[in-house]
């Protein structure tokens, strides 16, 4: 096996020490530490092994193997033929070393020699490489540059020129406003071009400054194009960058404190709700209540995040009878087989129709003994505390309002990353600016001093925003873990955890919200359908006792007279309404008057008429105003008259046989 120049270390004993078992043996550089200090050989105290306990002897194990020896990451010298002359340039290395075993560098030599013979093809042309050594002759008078004069004044890439040139039209950039912002004259540029400024303008002007330097040396400021000027003016500027983004820090300090504000307030006010809804507790007390009542056991709470999917699939097994078609979940079936849910939606619309129903009598009541309405809502507030905080539905309200993106995961990485952005921008541009600022004069650049207090102070504002708001939610999350019954997480990335399970709560709440509102609608329209079908039964019922049916209050008839008066043209109601639209003095008047022409026309009506001869045709029938003569009876569903397809006819006095098929 080859040797990779790491020796091994001495053997136990090789070096002789002073002292209590620390051994001096000579180790090479770049081995591996000696082995345990118990195992060298010493002088004094430690001298000596340990004797043996008396007793049987204790049984042998296998010992356990040396630790591994780990190689050190040394700065070796390279060989003779490859030694750098004094004064050559060195290569600097950025990337960062690792250790080579394990890994696809193992065995591997740094100086080029064939390790094993692994690489029967190597070759290394050392020459080329130790030519870079020496100095490079001068160019010789043939040659020429393939410079133009496009290529001279160009300080930036294609790409990053066009990107440039984009924000510099889109925002509006001048040089000037530039300068006057960057000496503290806040509102010079909106604050868009501020963003665009810190965000685009000072990575390129970090990249191209030296450039730009040549350039301005050679050309002039007043040749440069407007993305250079717009570069120039933040890199003439004296810690130009760090004027840049003090004029950012201003920007969007602010727009966090109000974002982190936006994401906690919810937080807040949803735990609020959770605490002091009544009707979230009555809902709660509906499920306590099934389960506790079925299972025949006291249950005090159950997990939410199980607690959706329990009630939903949860079914009472009732005793079977004799011929109950079981198997097929049919009306039938899910009216005498319910689930939890089913039960528990029962409860939530008897209770939602009792609310509304006291809530209608005290209103009534109130109404008819105060008629002052300031009185009326001054009593309201007394007695309709019982019935003030809601009805038990609207739990599915405030459970719909509980969406699990108040309480991101992801808002403690935001939260994070605004915390370093803060302290890279303190650490690397404020204070360096305010360093700059205390050197120079006080009577210099007044309004920039100015600019940097009003920074410091929204920095300070800031953190105190993000340790207060982070406390709030962190507290709100707990709370939501209280609520629930889930115990507090603890141990690595405590608030990770702690948010993921307030937002897994809040989600599980407002799936059991929709299910017990999906389940309540569907109670309502089995509860209608059941009227509906019951209805044509009760109107016949209610037709044979002669009773009218149910009816909320008796309303007086409404005298429409003068309005036919003015609307009809037919004559016999006309003289119908103006006998009855005349004093009663007229009346009387009108009716002495018309008394013997009445007794004339009765006489003549009394006399027998004159026999028909048989089978002589009838007189036409007017179906409008008149008829044949009979009996005639109204269907009380359908209000026809007389004869119908099905063969009963609405002069049948059995009542019985209006409204279906003959018996």
């Amino acid at each position: 096996m080859a040797d990779h120049g790491i020796p091994l270390a001495p053997a136990p004993g090789h070096g002789k020490g002073k002292g209590k078992g620390k051994s001096k043996g000579i180790i090479p550089l770049g081995t591996a530490p000696p082995l345990p200090p118990a195992i060298a050989k010493g002088k004094g105290k430690g001298k000596g092994p340990v004797p043996p306990a008396t007793g049987p002897p204790p049984p042998r194990t296998a010992a356990p193997p040396p630790p591994k020896a780990q190689p050190q990451l040394q700065r070796e010298a390279p060989p003779e033929h490859l030694v750098a002359p004094a004064g050559a340039v060195r290569l600097q290395l950025h990337a960062r070393k690792v250790q080579s075993p394990g890994t696809i560098w193992e065995g591997l030599d740094p100086w080029g020699s064939d390790v094993d013979g692994q690489f029967p093809s190597w070759r290394v042309n050392f020459d080329r490489l130790r030519e870079l050594w020496s100095p490079m002759d001068e160019v010789p008078a043939h040659v020429t540059l393939q410079h133009t004069a496009a290529n001279e004044d160009q300080v930036m890439d294609q790409r990053m020129k066009q990107n440039v040139e984009i924000v510099v039209r889109s925002l509006k950039l001048q040089p000037n406003k530039i300068h006057e912002a960057l000496r503290g004259d806040f509102d010079a540029l909106t604050p868009q071009q501020i963003r665009g400024l810190a965000g685009q303008i000072v990575p390129a002007v970090r990249v191209t400054s030296g450039l730009l330097q040549a350039l301005v040396q050679r050309r002039g400021v007043a040749s440069l194009p407007s993305p250079e000027a717009v570069l120039w003016a933040v890199a003439s500027t004296p810690l130009g960058e760090a004027r840049a983004q003090t004029l950012a820090l201003r920007v969007q300090l602010p727009e966090d404190k109000a974002m982190l504000q936006e994401r906690v307030e919810p937080a807040v006010k949803i735990v609020q709700r959770l605490r002091q809804s009544l009707p979230l507790k009555m809902l709660m007390q509906a499920v306590l209540v099934v389960r506790s009542v079925l299972s025949q056991q006291r249950c005090t709470a159950f997990p939410i995040r199980e607690l959706g999917s329990i009630i939903k699939q949860e079914r009472y097994r009732r005793t079977a009878t004799a011929g109950a078609g079981a198997g097929r979940f049919t009306d039938w079936y899910a009216e005498n087989i319910p689930s939890t849910l089913r039960l528990v939606a029962e409860i939530v619309a008897d209770s939602h129709a009792s609310y509304n129903e006291l809530r209608f009598i005290t209103m009534a009541a109130l109404s008819k003994a105060c008629r002052l309405e300031s009185a009326r809502r001054c009593i309201w507030s007394y007695l309709g505390s019982p019935i003030a905080g809601g009805s038990v539905l609207d739990a599915c309200k405030l459970l719909q309002d509980c969406d699990s993106r108040i309480f991101d995961p992801e808002l403690a990485n935001w939260v994070q990353s605004r915390q370093l952005y803060r302290d890279r921008a303190i650490n690397g541009h404020v204070r360096p600016l305010q360093a700059y600022m205390d050197a120079q004069p006080l009577q210099v650049e007044a309004q920039l001093r100015e600019h940097l207090d009003v920074v410091s102070d929204t920095i300070d504002d800031t953190e105190e925003a993000f340790r207060t708001g982070w406390n709030d939610l962190m507290q709100a999350a707990l709370d939501v873990c209280d609520l629930i019954g889930e115990p507090r997480p603890t141990g690595h990335n405590r608030n990770g955890k702690i948010l993921d399970i307030a937002a897994a709560a809040l989600q599980h709440l407002r799936t059991l919200g929709t299910m017990v509102r999906e389940e309540v609608e569907l109670v309502w329209f089995m509860q209608r359908r059941r009227r509906l079908q019951a209805l044509p039964q009760q109107i016949r019922t209610d037709a044979a006792l002669g009773r009218s049916g149910f009816c909320a209050r008796a309303w007086q008839p409404v005298d429409t007279r003068l309005e036919i008066l003015a609307t009809t043209g037919d004559p016999d109601l006309v003289r119908e309404m103006r006998s009855h639209l005349r004093l009663p003095e007229e009346r009387s008047a009108a009716q002495a008057k018309a008394a013997p022409e009445t007794k004339d026309k009765a006489k003549a009506d009394a006399a027998p008429p004159p026999p028909k001869a048989k089978g002589a045709p009838q007189k036409y029938v007017d179906l409008i105003h008149s008829g044949i003569e009979g009996v005639y009876a109204r269907d009380p569903i359908t209000g026809k008259w007389g004869r119908r397809a099905d063969g009963v006819d609405g002069q049948v006095r059995d009542i019985t046989r209006r409204g279906g098929a003959s018996a």
